[in-house]
């Protein structure tokens, strides 16, 4: 399987299934795939307290892919599976970011 199997389109935007490990002492996004759970792996450093892993998620998301934290949306607020909706943005055009880091996988 590849990573672009945690890339669905949404037709307004794309949804990335995610597996975020908070706390891991560096902030890496992203941090590689987990083939079992077709879900990649993103690394924040700050732990899940009080919302803190989830707005250096966010923060991250909107970095790597040049959009607003307003085009971001999140599902699974207090587990580590979680679904990132990305508004207007092009499933080739994530497929085409991630590629950077996935290259060795291609």
């Amino acid at each position: 399987m590849s990573y672009e199997n945690a890339i669905k389109d949404t037709g307004n935007g794309v949804i990335i299934d995610l597996k975020v490990i908070p706390g891991s002492g560096i902030t890496e996004v992203p941090s590689g795939y987990d083939e079992s759970r077709n879900r990649i792996r993103a690394k924040v450093s700050a732990k899940a307290i009080d919302g803190k892993a989830n707005k250096q998620l966010i923060g991250e998301l909107s970095r790597l892919f040049g959009v607003s934290s307003t085009q971001i949306r999140l599902k699974g607020q207090a587990s580590t599976r979680k679904s990132i909706e990305l508004i207007g943005v092009a499933r080739a055009d994530v497929i085409r970011t991630l590629s950077l880091f996935f290259e060795h996988d291609c």
